[in-house]
């Protein structure tokens, strides 16, 4: 195991017969522990390119995520909930984290990217009893969602080896897999606005077909929007679903890396929950004016200065883009309350409604702080949101 410390974050090697596995957290010095999921990346990917990821998803999304929440604790938006909420919840500071496991070979990112494979659960089995060693040793210092791919219970594998993990099953005190509360976020987020009423607009969902899209598609569909599109390229090798509850939405072409053309010319209500990155190499331009852009998904916004200038040219298209770190805290909140849930109520299934309930405040409470903002400052809400942060990044 290696150690790599800087000015703003500490990264941990951990070199395993099957993976590296990377392990970084920040350096907030107030902070109760240091939180964040953790991401496969492809087995040849460099080291330059892993440091890159590395920062950009603690920085950039856990640590944005968590001061969000931290924020809006100190500010008393919970009390409410106060004889609710398990001890410690309320005073507490949580800072950024991010894993990072890239697969040893092309073999064992099969694996990893396949449950079906037989071999999957000796080999993640070992890359966890690495990870929980690591974990133990820092002492809760740092703590981890196993959230890649969509294995929602890979956090209960994990918690073999470690206690310091999030996202196990309820029967064992934890919220489960976190992407129903990512979504209640994401449908707060949008139901505040006016764009959600008008039910006849271009409706077009990039990523339908992973647990978070699949999740977004049966709320349009119980909202009985007319004009839904999907993309994923999960459809280029399996059929979309041929019912009848289906038989009214058109597919579009999807590409790696990118937004195709296609979607972006739909307009109207574009809502993307993929794996990141595409739009800073889309052909944004064509973006037609008025349209209602929700980026619901990690790396969705360049880092530093690149981010902003790319959200300031796509304002002046006259399109709202609302960052992903603001839509998608749902699953950072929850976990945190199941830590302190867990340690409150040892044995007592997790209280998922409670949960639900302070997503939706928390997520409404910056919705409406940010857009009042931006509509005021004529500032981008991503602009907006980072003003309020106060965060040195």
């Amino acid at each position: 195991m290696n150690i790599k410390s800087s000015e703003k974050a500490e990264v941990i090697e951990i070199v395993h017969d099957y993976a590296d596995i990377y392990i970084t957290c920040d350096k907030q010095p107030d902070a109760d522990y240091f939180y964040g999921g953790t991401r496969i990346v492809s087995w040849d990917a460099e080291l330059s390119q892993i440091d890159t990821a590395l920062k950009r998803l603690m920085f950039y999304e856990s640590k944005i995520k968590n001061q969000l929440i931290n924020i809006a604790i100190r500010n008393n938006l919970l009390s409410s909930y106060v004889e609710q909420l398990p001890k410690g919840f309320i005073e507490s500071i949580v800072g950024g984290a991010r894993c990072i496991i890239k697969p040893r070979n092309q073999e064992i990112a099969t694996i990893l990217n396949n449950r079906d494979r037989i071999e999957f659960n000796a080999v993640i089995s070992k890359i966890f009893q690495s990870i929980g060693q690591v974990l133990n040793k820092e002492n809760g210092r740092i703590k981890l969602t196993p959230d890649f791919g969509r294995f929602a219970d890979l956090s209960d594998t994990l918690a073999k080896f470690t206690p310091h993990v999030l996202g196990v099953s309820a029967k064992d005190g934890g919220c489960g897999g976190k992407s129903s509360y990512t979504t209640t976020g994401i449908i707060t987020a949008f139901e505040q606005t006016e764009i959600s009423k008008q039910k006849e607009t271009n409706l077009t969902l990039i990523g339908s077909a992973g647990e978070l899209g699949s999740d977004m598609l049966r709320y349009f569909l119980r909202k009985e929007f007319n004009n839904i599109a999907v993309c994923d390229l999960a459809y280029e090798t399996d059929n979309f679903p041929n019912s009848t509850q289906f038989s009214n939405i058109t597919v579009l072409p999807s590409q790696r890396g990118k937004f195709t053309d296609t979607c972006l010319r739909q307009g109207g209500i574009i809502v993307t929950t993929t794996v990141g990155e595409e739009l800073e190499n889309s052909n944004w331009q064509i973006i037609p004016p008025g349209t209602f852009l929700l980026l619901a998904h990690n790396l969705a916004i360049p880092p530093s200065q690149e981010g902003i200038k790319l959200m300031q040219a796509i304002a002046r298209l006259d399109i709202i883009a609302i960052p992903g770190q603001l839509l998608t805290l749902g699953g950072a909140l929850t976990s945190r309350l199941e830590w302190y849930w867990r340690q409150s109520h040892p044995g007592q299934a997790f209280n998922k409604p409670l949960a639900h309930a302070i997503v939706r405040d928390v997520v409404s409470f910056w919705i409406d702080k940010i857009m009042n903002a931006s509509e005021v400052l004529k500032l981008t809400p991503y602009e907006v949101m980072l003003y309020y942060l106060d965060i040195d990044l």
